[in-house]
């Protein structure tokens, strides 16, 4: 039975030696692979047409409104986010109440 669990334990501690052994593969395969393929870092990227996008400045005005509507965004997603951590609290809260003030 020793001898048994002996021989267990010494093949799961080479099989986790083996884990950390260096590679077998010769270095020439391993810089082939990780060298950038030249044909594809060479190749000339296609022009793509991006006139169809209308960029400008935009105005204050226009910069302050869309502050002001992403405020009140925000400002919505926090008031749900709070009433839903209280409407998730709430049976806690009365299993607390219940074991404090019961008789």
């Amino acid at each position: 039975m020793k001898n048994t669990f002996a021989t267990i334990i010494a093949s799961l501690l080479a099989a986790q030696v083996l884990a950390f052994a260096p590679s077998t593969r010769p270095a020439s395969l391993l810089a082939r692979q990780n060298a950038p393929n030249s044909a594809r870092m060479n190749a000339k990227k296609s022009n793509e047409d991006l006139s169809y996008i209308e960029s400008r400045d935009m105005t204050r005005e226009e910069m302050l409104e869309l502050n002001a509507k992403n405020e009140e965004i925000m400002n919505m997603e926090l008031n749900m986010m709070t009433g839903f951590s209280l409407v998730l609290s709430l049976p806690i809260l009365y299993l607390c109440w219940v074991a404090f003030f019961s008789e």
